[in-house]
């Protein structure tokens, strides 16, 4: 005589470890690099700055994470002076 055992599924558990930073154009997250460096990443996976202080990706990110959106109008894409290096001979 056989007995029928019941396998139980147990649901799968994601826990989230990191420290997520929400402003209103998405979530991001920052990450130490090996040399030093900080860097954001969203919530895809994708890298999105690269700063030498932690406070620098947080200044920068949620302005890059902005011009990432559909409806973004350019209006903080402007070159103030001369991008053109002349020599003086």
């Amino acid at each position: 005589m056989t007995t029928a055992t019941k396998t139980k599924t147990l649901p799968v558990v994601s826990v989230d470890e990191y420290a997520w930073f929400t402003t209103e154009h998405g979530s991001y997250r920052v990450l130490k690099t090996r040399f030093g460096l900080y860097k954001s990443i969203d919530k895809e996976d994708n890298d999105l700055i690269s700063g030498l202080t932690e406070e620098a990706i947080h200044a920068c990110t949620p302005l890059h994470l902005l011009a990432q959106q559909p409806d973004y109008d350019g209006r903080y894409d402007l070159v103030v002076g001369s991008a053109i290096a002349t020599p003086d001979l």
